[in-house]
């Protein structure tokens, strides 16, 4: 996910930007590395904490517990910061003239503006974790807004999440996003699952950075990348991941513990496969372009403006 935030981001190294443009483009960066890193922690946590009776779910004690509560309140914060981040960029470049410019002092009204740039392209299927996160985020820390309420952990074999509930308000009112239960006046509202929060603003960072050829030029001092010799995509990390791939599935491993301590890991080595086998097969059908030396796959300029998302 590391590389693919990265390389999402990647065309803004191409362009001729000013030094306020930039300094935005890399606080994003940033934002969006602390994000991976909490998420990364509490993936780590679910990993270490032990499995329940006949291996049905994962079984965390009450200090894994409050651990796994503080990491996701650090997560859906840090979630904020980064969309935050991203609205910065979206006031110091203006990539989208045909739709109004996007409202960058709140983040409810940024993901409205998103909802309508986005309309009927693959960001459709990741805007309700996108907003899922900001109404949990919300109740986390503006908990004065709310009638009182509890938390809990819930499992199902290797994922644990956090789960706010509590009863409707006096107005019979409940925060929002979250769902009522049954019929009852209570209400709950579970933590969106962080990976789908992170692939989410993978397609916010592409429609982000796709067009900005459309408007800026490509850098003076550009030079050939060094990660893309052949131009289509291939890089070092490509290479290492099918190799690593390979490994955990050959012949001389026992298929029990491959499929116990590396089914994640080969799921997550196939989906970066197959995304950079993606963007090979898009960029073989553009015209080779230039890049700083960074170590990111280089960009494609575009002849004519581009929708977000554009094939």
């Amino acid at each position: 996910m590391e590389h693919r935030l990265i390389y999402a981001t990647h065309n803004a190294d191409h362009v001729e930007l000013n030094p306020a443009q930039r300094m935005a483009v890399q606080h994003l960066r940033e934002q969006l590395g602390r994000l991976l890193r909490r998420r990364d922690a509490f993936a780590s946590l679910i990993r270490s904490t032990s499995e329940a009776p006949m291996g049905l779910s994962k079984q965390p004690n009450a200090e894994q517990q409050d651990s796994a509560y503080e990491l996701t309140q650090g997560f859906f914060e840090q979630y904020y910061a980064a969309l935050s981040a991203l609205a910065s960029v979206h006031g110091r470049i203006r990539l989208y003239l045909s739709h109004k410019e996007a409202p960058i002092n709140s983040n409810d009204k940024f993901l409205d503006w998103w909802e309508v740039v986005g309309q009927n392209t693959r960001l459709d299927d990741r805007m309700d974790a996108l907003r899922a996160a900001r109404d949990f985020r919300s109740i986390f820390m503006h908990p004065q807004m709310w009638s009182i309420f509890d938390w809990a952990t819930v499992s199902s074999r290797d994922e644990i999440r956090v789960v706010l509930h509590g009863a409707e308000s006096s107005n019979r009112n409940v925060p929002q996003g979250a769902s009522r239960v049954g019929s009852s006046a209570n209400w709950e509202f579970v933590a969106p699952d962080m990976d789908e929060v992170l692939e989410g603003f993978e397609l916010l960072c592409q429609a982000t950075f796709l067009p900005i050829f459309t408007w800026y030029p490509e850098a003076e001092s550009a030079s050939p990348c060094v990660w893309e010799p052949d131009g289509v995509g291939s890089s070092i990390g490509d290479g290492a991941a099918r190799v690593i791939r390979n490994a955990l599935v050959a012949d001389g491993v026992a298929s029990g513990a491959s499929a116990r301590l590396a089914l994640r890991l080969i799921e997550d080595l196939d989906k970066y496969i197959g995304s950079m086998a993606e963007i090979r097969k898009r960029a073989g059908a553009t015209p080779v372009a230039s890049a700083y030396p960074s170590g990111i796959p280089a960009a494609r300029p575009s002849l004519s403006p581009r929708p977000p998302f554009a094939d």
